[in-house]
Parts: structure tokens; C-alpha cells; sequence
């Protein structure tokens, strides 16, 4: 039960950096990014964009942590992350569009399963065998 708790939260807290490390990026590259008090559209696009993709990779690091229970702790990964996900929207419900929180809740749970398949996939792989 330990290696699903583990391989859950760090799969988690790598969703989270890259994230964080993205918008920081964006902020640095962007003068005045930081002071705007409406993000335009096309940041919401590439964040959700990029959230996709680190959901995928989160996923991925949670079933090589997991190993065998590669499924159990993509569960707990998948329905951790909602529910953060569902508070997370409901305190920034008047903060950012209705449509970015609904979405990124959408697009999470298919993101951490591609994430988790294909690290399922090339763990069962017959050139992993060898070696």
C-alpha cells in the first residue's frame, strides 16, 4: 500500500512543479504577464495544452514507481487529483473561466490513463526482457 501512496503523490507533486515551473516561465519570457489581472485567452489554452501533457507524464512516473500496481496507484493518482481538483475550482471559481476549470477537470483522468498505459505498455514490452 506504501509504494501506491508514494508513486501517487509524486506523480502528483510532478503535475504540480511542472505546472508552477511553466507558468514562471511564461511570467519571466512575457513582460508584465505577472501584473495582468485577465489572462488572455491563448495562456489558458497553452496551459491547458501543457497541464495535458504533464498529466500524462505524472501518470506515467506514478506506474514506474508503482511497478506491479501500476493500476491501483493510477486510481489513487486519478482520483486524488479530481478531487484537489474539484476544491482547487471551487475556490477559484470567480478568479479564472468557468470553462478552463471544467475542462482541465475533464481532460485530467484521460491524460493520467494514457500516462499509466503506456508505462503499462513498455513495462510488458519483450525488448524490456532483454538486458
Amino acid at each position: 500500500m506504501g509504494r501506491i501512496i508514494v508513486a501517487a503523490l509524486v506523480g502528483y507533486v510532478a503535475i504540480g512543479v511542472l505546472v508552477v515551473t511553466t507558468d514562471k516561465v511564461i511570467e519571466a519570457i512575457i513582460p508584465g504577464f505577472a501584473t495582468l489581472e485577465v489572462r488572455p485567452l491563448l495562456y489558458f489554452i497553452v496551459s491547458l495544452a501543457t497541464d495535458f501533457v504533464y498529466s500524462i507524464l505524472g501518470g506515467y512516473l506514478c506506474c514506474v514507481i508503482a511497478r506491479d500496481r501500476c493500476r491501483n496507484a493510477m486510481l489513487v493518482l486519478l482520483i486524488g487529483g479530481e478531487l484537489i481538483g474539484i476544491a482547487s475550482q471551487v475556490a477559484l471559481w470567480h478568479t479564472v473561466p468557468h470553462w478552463f476549470g471544467i475542462v482541465l477537470l475533464l481532460l485530467y483522468p484521460p491524460a493520467v490513463w494514457i500516462g499509466s498505459s503506456l508505462r503499462s505498455r513498455s513495462a510488458k514490452s519483450p525488448l524490456q526482457a532483454t538486458g
